[in-house]
């Protein structure tokens, strides 16, 4: 790694260049940047033309976005838009997207700025949701995907810098605004939404004003398939298999210590329907005021608040009892494809569980900011801009979880060879739902509880930029800055004590319940899944908590230890399941400090133009957690009734349930060399050359000072914990792009890069022992504890491929691919160390589209080919890989005159779906069908 770092800083040097700060020049020259402003062509050729404009006006690779008027961009959510740049690719929520990808790395490398500020996110990660900003404040996004030294550091795999409006953008008064409707094809819901935004200056354009404001509401249904994890035989415990020749004395698999093959099999298996409903308002405020003829003062502030909630009804099995017989089949890597669960007559020990699974997101997000810009006199000119983002998930436990179950009932045959398994039940009778039926009188509590996320995030900046542009110069800029930054997240886990949320499980098998009173009704999605069973028992979540707290000593076992335990947990809880803070919560503050240096240098060669820019960022990071650590006493069986089979769960106890409270402090130095290259062929033809030397920092629960301890059974004991003194991921890029640019809005463009990365952060699994622990069989101390650790190192290869071009008759296209490459893959299944890139993929998309006087029509189609999405799942630290997809989009509108447009879109109007998989193809993980959704509506604009 120092061989490129001197490599790249001799570079700099040979230029006699230093550079500054990320100060939001538009683009970059602000001569470019008028130009571009001026063009007043509107619409879906208008959005292309402009955007070609930036990247061209560029001094570093890059791709943007723009709006195709005033209020209205060319998707309902900018991480959609975002999916059409070469390059990008993006995660959904909802059927919505959420999270952006960068060149193969995952969101947490991507950089994501708002008018060149670093905004607060709701999350505990570093991750950006994009659909918690509404698209019709946005004017512009920029995805620079090669660094320079006034750039802010952060994204190792990109910067997306959001811009918003500003009124001395336009002459006068402008106004545009929305009404819409939304509907979604499995809801059958149409959803009101409403947006306007209004410009206007005063004082001979001395004095500017801009406001807009946006609703919008969405209510869609996800009918989905889980699978919880994919488990590994030699790894989990519950993993030996009943024999049904033994009758009882052979049942439940849990009661043996696992079995010595090495084999893979599914976990779990849960259908249902997920009720949302999206609101999300927001708006921004902007004031602009030319104090001078060389100052102008800038304020404006962005808000945004919002709110998802979710109802989830499902039903499905937990695989406790795989059964040995001759119907399993096992293929060659060793996944159980067909496994019998209790299938022989007879042998009615499966479990079925009906639940209610309630999710609230109610976020708050805002952004402050003040600039000048001051021109100093004709070479000097200066920025200077502070701001104050905040972001809060406000989530103390407000998730809720209601199951009811069946127990002792005919099994199931289940196989799984790729795509939702199927299932042969035994006896399919004997586990309908039906209202009044015996089998609704079999129903019996199991668990209930609340948990939830609490996030509170705090960002505050100031930055200085200073630029000279000396005359008649080879130098045709020298820019100078500093940036500091301080980052305050707090974020707390919230759940109902375990005793509580457990004080029916295994504790009232027995117990009738009220069922008249709990049972809502029955859901029936209809065949939605392969045939697999999933109408499900609807649960009235007030009826089914006041019976439990009013039933608790008719438990089965409420005179066992366990059973007066839970019952004076639930009542010192306030005779509630109020979730209470858990002590692996914790506080980060990161306080950041950088400068820079930067220049651009013109000569030409051949009588081309070369135009180089260089410079060197150094950045100093400080960071603090606070937090608690899990101090663990004893491990105790589990007991068990008189001729039960013994317990595998060993109880959990700890010196102090708070947490024992741990503060640590790590700090760090960067240089950040960077230089890039454009040289002008022609006045078409550009060729772009960059070096540089980009940072991320460790996610932010990967600093977390915490320990907590997961699975505890005789068998299996795992646990967890972060590392706050963890360094950050490096990488030396190497990129090249050859642009051919035949006309205002048609390109035809080719990137190559390759990004090396060192000081990848791996989670590693050892195994520790706990000396002080008090148990009764020593290798109970002994825990296999997986933390965060830097040493990997990884290599990542791509190429993009762009074209856009825009015909006489109003016909146009722009097609994209992106291919990617990694040296990191997935280590063999019994490692100690998984190392790979989440989110790795290659990426495409084609829109065709039609643009005259009065109508605007485009037609588009995204793809994404399969990627890994997560590394560890489960106790067996199992993949999940997400199939290959694609959507297709359309979008008309008409001007039925110069002011009024009507219009309607629809995105994934083929309704595909979204397919996980474990570590091979025909291990299920999960299925999503969320549907078609159009918008339709008027625009006014003034």
């Amino acid at each position: 790694m120092y061989s490129k770092t001197k490599l790249a800083i001799a570079i700099l040097s040979a230029c006699g260049c230093v550079m500054p700060a990320y100060a939001q020049e538009k683009v970059t020259e602000e001569n470019s940047t008028q130009d571009v402003e001026k063009i007043v062509v509107t619409g879906i050729a208008g959005s292309v033309e402009r955007s070609i404009a930036r990247k061209r006006a560029n001094d570093i690779i890059s791709d943007s976005i723009s709006s195709e008027d005033l209020g209205k961009f060319p998707d309902n959510n900018i991480a959609d838009s975002l999916q059409r740049v070469p390059g990008v690719a993006i995660d959904r929520a909802g059927g919505e997207g959420r999270f952006v990808s960068i060149r193969g790395l995952g969101p947490s490398f991507t950089g994501v700025l708002i008018n060149g500020r670093t905004p607060a996110s709701e999350n505990e990660e570093r991750s950006f949701s994009f659909d918690t900003l509404a698209s019709e404040l946005i004017s512009t996004v920029d995805v620079f995907k090669t660094a320079n030294a006034s750039q802010k550091e952060g994204g190792l795999g990109g910067v997306i810098n959001i811009v918003t409006a500003r009124p001395f953008d336009f002459d006068g008064l402008k106004f545009a605004g929305s009404l819409k409707g939304m509907y979604e094809e499995n809801s059958k819901d149409t959803s009101p939404q409403g947006s306007f935004i209004v410009s206007n200056t005063f004082d001979d354009g001395r004095f500017g004003i801009l406001a807009s404001v946006t609703y919008q509401e969405r209510s869609t249904d996800k009918y989905a398939v889980e699978n919880e994890h994919i488990a590994k035989t030699t790894l989990e415990p519950f993993l030996s298999f009943t024999d049904p020749s033994q009758g009882w004395a052979g049942g439940y698999a849990y009661s043996g210590d696992g079995l010595d093959e090495d084999t893979y099999r599914i976990q779990s298996l849960y259908a249902g329907i997920t009720h949302e409903k999206r609101r999300r308002l927001g708006g921004n405020v902007v004031l602009q005021y030319q104090a001078t003829d060389d100052l102008i003062l800038t304020a404006d502030a962005i808000f945004s608040d919002y709110d998802t909630s979710t109802s989830r009804y499902w039903t499905g099995s937990y695989l406790w009892a795989p059964t040995l017989s001759e119907h399993n089949v096992v293929d060659e890597n060793g996944f159980y494809e067909v496994i019998d669960h209790g299938f022989e007559d007879g042998y009615n020990i499966s479990g079925y569980a009906h639940g209610l699974t309630t999710t609230e997101r109610p976020t708050e997000s805002n952004v402050l900011g003040l600039n000048a810009e001051w021109l100093i006199n004709d070479q000097w000119s200066m920025v200077a801009d502070i701001s104050q983002s905040r972001a809060v998930l406000d989530n103390p436990g407000l998730d809720r979880l209601y199951i009811l179950e069946f127990l002792n009932r005919p099994g199931y045959l289940l196989t799984s060879t790729g795509g939702i398994p199927s299932i042969e039940y035994s006896d399919e009778a004997a586990i309908k739902p039906e209202m009044g039926s015996q089998n609704m009188q079999d129903l019996r509590a199991r668990i209930s509880g609340d948990s939830g996320i609490y996030n509170k995030a705090k960002n505050q900046e100031a930055k200085l930029d200073f630029k000279w542009e000396p005359l008649d110069s080879s130098i045709r800029r020298i820019k100078l800055g500093t940036n500091y930054t301080t980052a305050e997240k707090r974020t707390e886990y919230w759940s109902t004590p375990e005793l509580i949320r457990r004080m029916y499980h295994g504790l009232a098998t027995g117990q009738q319940i009220d069922y008249d009173s709990i049972v809502s009704g029955v859901f029936s999605p209809g065949n939605k899944f392969n045939g697999l069973s999933s109408d499900v028992y609807m649960i009235d979540p007030v009826a089914y908590r006041n019976w439990m707290a009013n039933n608790l000593d008719g438990r089965t076992k409420a005179q066992t230890d366990a059973g007066i335990a839970s019952k004076q947990a639930f009542i010192d809880n306030n005779s509630s399941w109020d979730a209470v803070r858990s002590n692996d919560s914790y506080v980060l503050e990161e306080k950041v400090a950088s400068a820079y240096a930067e220049g651009t240098w013109e000569t030409l060669v051949s009588d081309m133009k070369l135009s180089v820019t260089a410079g060197l960022r150094y950045t100093h990071t400080e960071l603090t957690s606070d937090g608690t650590s899990q101090v663990l006493e004893s491990l105790e069986r589990e007991s068990t009734l008189p001729g039960e089979p013994p317990s595998p769960w060993l109880v959990q106890t700890f010196k102090d349930e708070a947490g024992t409270p741990i503060s640590l402090k790590h700090s760090y130095d960067n240089w950040l060399p960077s230089a890039n290259a454009l040289l002008e062929v022609t006045d078409e033809f550009y060729i772009r050359g960059a070096i540089s030397e980009t940072l991320t920092r460790p996610t932010l629960s990967a600093l977390a000072p915490y320990t907590s301890y997961n699975t505890t059974t005789v068998t299996t004991r795992t646990a967890m914990g972060g590392n706050p003194n963890l360094k950050p991921y490096v990488s030396q890029n190497y990129d090249l792009s050859f642009e051919y640019y035949y006309g205002d809005a048609d390109l035809i463009a080719l990137a190559l890069y390759k990004k090396d990365i060192d000081n990848f952060i791996v989670r590693y699994s050892a195994l520790e022992v706990f000396e002080d622990l008090q148990v009764e069989d020593p290798e109970w101390k002994e825990f296999q504890v997986t933390r965060p650790q830097n040493g990997k190192s990884a290599t990542i290869e791509g190429m993009e491929i762009n074209w856009a071009s825009t015909f006489e008759n109003g016909l146009g296209f722009t097609a994209n691919y992106t291919f990617v490459n990694s040296s990191a893959s997935l280590s063999d299944a019994g490692d100690a160390e998984q190392f790979a890139l989440p989110g790795l993929s290659d990426t495409g998309n084609f829109s065709v589209f039609y643009n005259n006087d009065k109508l605007q029509a485009r037609l588009a189609y995204n793809y994404r080919t399969p990627f890994l999405g997560i590394v560890f799942n489960g106790p067996s630290n199992e993949p999940i890989h997400y199939d290959s997809y694609g959507t297709l989009d359309v979008s008309f509108s008409y001007d039925i005159n110069k002011h009024v447009t009507a219009f309607i879109d629809g995105m994934n109007i083929t309704g595909e779906t979204v397919n996980k998989y474990g570590r091979f193809e025909n291990q299920f993980i999960g299925f999503e069908d969320t549907g078609a959704l159009y918008t339709f509506g008027v625009r006014i604009k003034l």
